[in-house]
């Protein structure tokens, strides 16, 4: 509390950054995050990451039309190309950005006899608090987790 403009833009960017994670679809990837850093000690950051285009391609054709807005903002294709095309080109994207940056494409030591728990959980925590694409229950949440400890990102 030694300077007040910090402060206040650490509370500017703090709300910015709620405006956008509330407008951006990572609602799972941010509560299965939650479960798994808790479970098995990892930093949130890191699982949030590694669980973003695995969450984004479960999402399917729910989410293409803003991916594909994405994608061609970020000159990943033109904005005539298919949705899917463009959607799926971002999210290897994201793969390509996690693996330049050393950040894995799965995550080793998910055990199965604790999945039922941690869908559970992030069931509990986005829904129905958090806007996404498409609404999951318990079992759907279960297939993040599967999904997650296969290598991905091609």
């Amino acid at each position: 509390h030694q300077n007040v403009q910090a402060e206040q833009n650490m509370l500017v960017a703090a709300h910015l950054a709620g405006r956008a994670f509330s407008r951006s679809y990572v609602g799972y990837v941010h509560a299965v995050s939650h479960s798994l850093s808790g479970q098995y000690d990892m930093p949130h950051g890191l699982t949030n990451a590694i669980l973003l285009p695995i969450v984004l391609e479960l999402y399917g054709p729910k989410a293409y039309k803003k991916l594909a807005r994405l994608a061609v903002a970020a000159g990943l294709g033109e904005a005539g190309e298919s949705k899917e095309t463009l959607a799926r080109r971002f999210n290897q994207a994201v793969y390509d950005l996690n693996a330049r940056l050393g950040i894995p494409d799965h995550i080793e030591g998910i055990l199965e006899e604790d999945i039922d728990r941690l869908a559970s959980f992030a069931d509990k925590e986005a829904n129905p608090l958090y806007p996404v694409p498409v609404l999951w229950g318990r079992e759907q949440l279960k297939t993040i987790y599967r999904e997650a400890v296969k290598p991905h990102g091609g």
